[in-house]
């Protein structure tokens, strides 16, 4: 009788040691895929808190184009990410109000730079990762007072070659026919593995 209350109270020891191991097996996978996974943000919509960062940007930068990535303006972007987005922001030279129509966007691959996801993918596949238009004047989707917004959307299909593509942007005043400024973000895609 002794024999057997001993096993039992062994196997619900291992039971309780593998639910406790599992557990943070799980908490650790969890961790370690958010630490990887959050190395960039993806901007969905453009909401009044990403509207409030790019104005505070343009304050402290004194620049009229901003590119919401941080100070290296990368993006780590898995392959099989069905739509990510990344905000920009613009304002009028002179301070005046602006409208959908006055200010431009215009979005061009750097085909310059050796390693790069148009020599490495061709420039129509590189081009094919855009959902938002290349080469030719975009429209800013929101605008407040002096200040215009967009959000530039990619799709990565699954399978896509590991590769980093730099990509500017120049904005435009159609108003007075003035290149407002530019700048630029780099998508750099990353393997959809489980760690990636």
């Amino acid at each position: 009788m002794l024999n057997k209350r001993g096993a039992f109270e062994l196997s619900i020891g291992t039971l309780v040691v593998l639910v406790i191991g599992l557990t943070m097996l799980i908490l650790g996978i969890v961790l370690v895929t958010n630490i990887f996974g959050g190395a960039t943000d993806s901007v969905d919509t453009i909401n009044e808190k990403v509207k409030n960062e790019i104005t505070t940007l343009f304050s402290d930068a004194s620049k009229d184009v901003i590119v919401r990535l941080g100070s290296g303006n990368t993006a780590r972007v898995k392959a099989g990410s069905e739509s990510f987005g990344i905000a920009i922001g613009a304002k009028t030279k002179d301070g005046s109000s602006t409208d959908r129509d006055r200010l431009k966007y215009k979005l061009t691959l750097d085909s310059t730079t050796s390693n790069n996801c148009v020599r490495l993918l061709g420039q129509s596949r590189a081009e094919g990762l855009f959902i938002t238009s290349l080469n030719t004047e975009n429209n800013f989707d929101e605008f407040d007072g002096s200040n215009a917004f967009a959000i530039v959307q990619l799709k990565i299909p699954d399978g896509t070659a590991e590769c980093t593509q730099k990509v500017f942007v120049d904005v435009k005043d159609s108003k007075t026919n003035e290149n407002v400024g530019g700048s630029f973000f780099i998508i750099d895609i990353i393997s959809g593995g489980f760690f990636g």
